[in-house]
């Protein structure tokens, strides 16, 4: 029997070095925590464009949540996490959460927020 606990995920420590899961017993999975991200927000109807997670305890592994949902995520040279935002999905102002996991830990989260876009108004009788 094995001590190792159950878990579906590879981090990395201290790059070039993986430790493979599952841990083994009394080895924790690290608490991801975030900073900052930038940007915090976009206009309805702004193009598309690339969320960066600041913060401690990212691994190759870690995946953003955003708005709830599990993104595609890259770990970055300079340590960031980065996910795109497709504002194509977006119709209406909203403020969302993000989060980072590693496997089972959850990070803070932090508030995204899609402003409404600007109205035109017309001029009438000119």
């Amino acid at each position: 029997m094995s001590d190792a606990q159950p878990f579906p995920y590879t981090a990395s420590i201290n790059e070039p070095q993986t430790v493979a899961l599952p841990l083994p017993a009394g080895v924790e999975v690290p608490k991801p925590s975030i900073s900052s991200i930038t940007p915090t927000e976009l206009t309805i109807g702004d193009a598309s464009t690339t969320l960066y997670v600041t913060g401690e305890n990212f691994f190759r592994d870690s995946v953003i949540v955003f708005a709830g949902q599990n993104e595609p995520t890259t770990l970055g040279e300079d340590g960031r996490l980065s996910t795109g935002i497709n504002m194509d999905m977006w119709h209406g102002p909203d403020v969302v959460k993000v989060s980072v996991v590693n496997g089972p830990e959850k990070s803070n989260e932090v508030d995204f927020t899609f402003n409404e876009a600007p109205t035109t108004r017309s001029k009438k009788g000119k």
